[in-house]
């Protein structure tokens, strides 16, 4: 608890000093994973596929002024952005940030409804647009310019009776997730697995249609939003570059935990 306080006056200080508002204005934040090497036994270990060799993930949420609000260390191979939100939430400093930048991973339907309840604003640096589905608010619906981006229009229609039908409890759902009843890593991981005829799951998910087509015509219309999420995201490159240095300096130490250390 006192680390977390310490963290806490830290980002306040940093907010205060005139040059983090030459940075950015704290509105906005980025959230991403940078592989740190570790001791092969602990509870966090494992093999990374991706790097090929032990450790975990240091999932950091980067201000657009350039320093940490909050950082979670998760396991290699979990789904990164089921814990996105959660830190959002756990964020005690005067920064608060609305609008939520992160890579690939962040295009979840489930995860998108859930930070637009929670009335954060995801916006995740889209790369491969063309293989995501762009839904018509009515099967009635047709465009002049745009309808290229739409499949037929008698396909991927919102179904706004079921949105209607399930909004009440999706609103109770995101009242839980923010009073810490469930944490948005344990309800996302649910969504993420669960089963396809759950109503929670299908509103989730329908809801997270109308909020991702919504956020994929701002991005492809609007070039100063694709030059603010690239310019935010690539913050946290500069960022890793000295958490990776700092745990260099640890190169030296053994790869297991000492067997001392095992039995207490």
């Amino acid at each position: 608890m006192l680390l977390n306080e310490a963290v806490t006056d830290l980002v306040n200080a940093h907010a205060r000093l005139d040059i983090s508002q030459a940075w950015g204005d704290g509105t906005a934040v980025a959230a991403d994973g940078t592989h740190m090497d570790t001791y092969l036994d602990n509870l966090l270990a494992g093999t990374s596929v991706r790097y090929g060799k032990p450790g975990g993930i240091a999932y950091h949420h980067i201000s657009d002024s350039y320093i940490a609000l909050f950082t979670h260390f998760i396991p290699c191979g979990v789904w990164e952005a089921v814990y996105f939100i959660e830190g959002l939430l756990k964020n005690a400093s005067e920064v608060k940030p609305t609008t939520v930048h992160a890579d690939t991973q962040g295009q979840s339907l489930p995860v998108f409804t859930l930070a637009h309840l929670l009335g954060f604003d995801l916006m995740p640096r889209i790369r491969n647009w063309k293989g995501l589905t762009s839904y018509r608010p009515s099967r009635q619906s047709e465009y002049v310019h745009i309808d290229a981006l739409f499949d037929e229009p008698d396909k991927n229609a919102i179904d706004w009776d079921l949105i209607e039908s399930q909004i009440r409890h999706l609103m109770r759902v995101a009242v839980s997730v923010r009073e810490g009843v469930i944490s948005s890593a344990t309800l996302l991981k649910r969504l993420r697995s669960g089963s396809h005829k759950n109503a929670t799951y299908t509103a989730f998910r329908e809801v997270g249609r109308v909020i991702r087509t919504v956020q994929l015509l701002r991005y492809l219309t609007d070039a100063p939003l694709r030059r603010r999420v690239t310019a935010t995201t690539n913050k946290v490159e500069p960022f890793n570059r000295p958490s990776g240095s700092a745990s260099a300096t640890r190169a030296s130490s053994p790869t297991t935990t000492p067997s001392s250390r095992r039995r207490r």
